[in-house]
């Protein structure tokens, strides 16, 4: 059982530590793309690479936040099926979707394991004004997918077991 606690206290970690990069790179998206807008507008220059390089960000930032927003249950939620369920039938649809959500997630997490391994086999570059590698941001979009499955994963390990989810909001 120590080593379980062990386990969700490093994924715990890593999952914050994987918001805090998001969360600091959506900024330099943002900064650098209010660059990219007033150079265009003001001096007729448009940032070379700039388009490229956010949406090789994008789906990192994405990735890598999706563990930590999955974890916080700060994911979209509808309830309007199960508002009025028992505690049981709430279980039991938490358990049905997290085991969907985990599947989905590993099913993206293994593609994009694929994406990632062929991008730097072929050494695949960005096409634009800026050509830069994109293995490298493949590969960390690749871990965020893998740490969102290893959380799917945690959560719905804690509802078959029947155990309250830390940091859980709505755990009947």
């Amino acid at each position: 059982m120590r080593i379980l606690a062990g386990l969700d206290y490093l994924l715990r970690r890593i999952s914050h530590l994987g918001f805090l990069v998001a969360s600091t790179l959506l900024l330099f998206v943002g900064v650098m793309g209010a660059a990219d807008v007033v150079s265009t507008n003001l001096l007729l220059r448009p940032i070379p690479g700039m388009v490229e390089l956010s949406g090789a960000l994008l789906a990192v930032i994405v990735f890598l936040g999706l563990a930590e927003a999955q974890a916080q249950g700060s994911n979209i939620i509808i309830d309007v099926a199960t508002q009025h369920l028992g505690p049981t039938s709430k279980r039991l649809a938490a358990i049905f979707s997290l085991a969907i959500g985990t599947i989905f997630m590993a099913l993206i997490a293994f593609k994009a394991t694929k994406l990632a391994g062929t991008a730097w086999q072929f050494n695949e570059t960005a096409l634009g004004a800026l050509a830069f590698p994109v293995a490298p941001f493949k590969s960390v979009a690749c871990f965020g997918a893998w740490l969102s499955v290893a959380e799917f994963a945690r959560q719905l390990a804690y509802r078959l077991a029947g155990i309250e989810i830390p940091g859980d909001r709505d755990h009947d």
